[in-house]
């Protein structure tokens, strides 16, 4: 039996950025709507982009997307004015 562990992180609110370059530009910033458990358990994070598309997937393949850096946090996208 194969178990994946997680390091869940996610909290509604949190920004983050698509580092893809084909991305269109209103789909880049996706924001963490809501979570959400199905029928068998496992977590799926519902994110919106700035067009209002929601785009739901599994917990586990958001947290590949950040350890691939094809998504990075608003906060360190972004770096803050001096």
């Amino acid at each position: 039996m194969h178990t994946i562990q997680t390091n869940l992180m996610f909290q509604t609110g949190q920004r983050y950025l698509a580092m893809d370059p084909f991305t269109p530009l209103a789909a880049r910033e996706l924001v963490v709507d809501r979570l959400v458990h199905d029928d068998l358990g496992l977590l799926h994070v519902v994110m919106i982009d700035l067009e209002g598309r929601e785009i739901s997937t599994f917990a586990e393949q958001v947290e590949a997307a950040i350890d691939a850096g094809l998504l990075v946090a608003a906060e360190e996208a972004v770096p803050a004015s001096a």
